[in-house]
């Protein structure tokens, strides 16, 4: 099963890969997906056959169709495993941006999730011995929904992208009892949980773990191929994407006056000491990185690993060496230098736009500082 959330955007470079991921989700026998407002990018004819194509069922508890006040998909799925009935809901923040560049985006409306929880957890819970709930909204909200609504055993977090490795206890074996989940995103962590159920659908006990899939976690031979493949033809997809934007910066001979991005090298001819101290920095070797790990196309791990990813003047759309986390990243376009719009002595804030807890958890801004201060 899968919280949602797995669709990057309308460029045909995330597409291709939003749907491979939707594919080895199929591969790897997903039962049931939450959706999640991003899924909705390519529209719910795509995500539907997607869903069909792959044999997983989508679940989408509050999400209406204006018109009707309907489900788009279905309010909530039931699966029997080893002879117990789950019954799974599917919520997201009610006012959601429906993904805007969908044009179904204007005849759906989220309603408030705990509402729509409410409303249909007596029906379901008659059905199941249990009940799972995909919450794509904060952690903080997924326990008030399972303090104030009894009758959830298991809610899958997934809106703040944290992870858990130790399930949050919310209620009491008198009125209640639900175990929150989070695995962060991303897939770098997958759960799993065991537990034995009584006959009155009660969990008794339970074992819960938490499994980073790095280097030490072998690869499936088959998925391996078939990400070989994919990564093979996600190349070419981003040079024609890289080619088609080049071409339209070329044709854009009215458009105003655009900063550019210069390169390390421009830098270095009056900051000799601070690009001496940058070149031997692993922000020096940031493409390195994802060479290693085979990510060198991935527009996800791009922004953060290149200077000026996708900007018209910045990579990979520049003839300057721009394929490190430079100069620019941290202070702004070369040809800013002296402006008012150049930052001269970056903030923290400027860091955690990609040192986030979702993609370095260690970060902190002193320690990492020393590690590569420079005047």
């Amino acid at each position: 099963m899968d919280g949602g959330g797995w669709a990057l955007g309308n460029l045909e470079s995330q597409k291709v890969q939003s749907l491979f991921v939707a594919d080895m989700m199929g591969h790897m026998g997903y039962s049931v997906v939450n959706v999640a407002p991003a899924d909705l990018v390519y529209g719910v004819d795509v995500l539907r056959q997607t869903a069909l194509t792959n044999r997983f069922a989508l679940v989408a508890s509050n999400l209406r169709r204006k018109s009707t006040g309907k489900p788009v998909f279905d309010p909530y799925v039931i699966r029997e495993v080893q002879g117990i009935r789950i019954g799974f809901l599917g919520v997201m923040n009610e006012g959601e941006s429906l993904a805007p560049l969908s044009s179904d985006a204007d005849s759906m409306l989220t309603i408030d999730p705990a509402t729509a929880v409410r409303e249909l957890l007596p029906a379901l819970r008659a059905k199941v011995d249990l009940v799972v709930l995909f919450a794509h909204v904060s952690q903080r909200r997924t326990q008030q929904m399972c303090d104030e609504i009894k009758g959830i055993d298991l809610a899958v977090s997934g809106g703040d992208g944290f992870v858990n490795h130790k399930p949050t206890e919310v209620g009491n074996d008198s009125t209640g009892k639900s175990l929150i989940l989070e695995a962060g995103q991303q897939g770098k962590y997958v759960g799993a949980l065991k537990f034995v159920v009584s006959e009155t659908g009660k969990i008794l006990r339970y074992d819960h773990q938490m499994h980073s899939l790095d280097k030490n976690v072998k690869d499936d031979s088959l998925v391996a191929f078939k990400v070989g493949e994919f990564k093979n033809h996600l190349r070419e997809v981003r040079k024609r994407e890289a080619v088609e934007q080049a071409m339209g910066t070329e044709q854009a001979v009215s458009a105003p006056k655009q900063e550019k991005f210069l390169g390390a090298q421009m830098c270095a001819r009056c900051h000799a000491s601070a690009f001496e101290s940058w070149k031997d920095s692993p922000h020096a070797k940031s493409m390195a990185s994802l060479e290693h790990k085979q990510m060198e196309s991935s527009a996800e791990c791009l922004k953060c690993h290149v200077t000026g990813f996708n900007q018209p003047n910045g990579y990979p759309n520049s003839q300057a060496e721009l394929g490190s986390v430079s100069c620019e990243s941290c202070h702004g376009q070369g040809t800013l230098h002296g402006a008012g719009e150049f930052v001269a002595r970056p903030a923290p804030q400027t860091c955690t736009t990609c040192h986030d807890a979702k993609n370095s958890p260690k970060f902190d801004y002193a320690s990492y500082w020393a590690r590569m201060a420079h005047q």
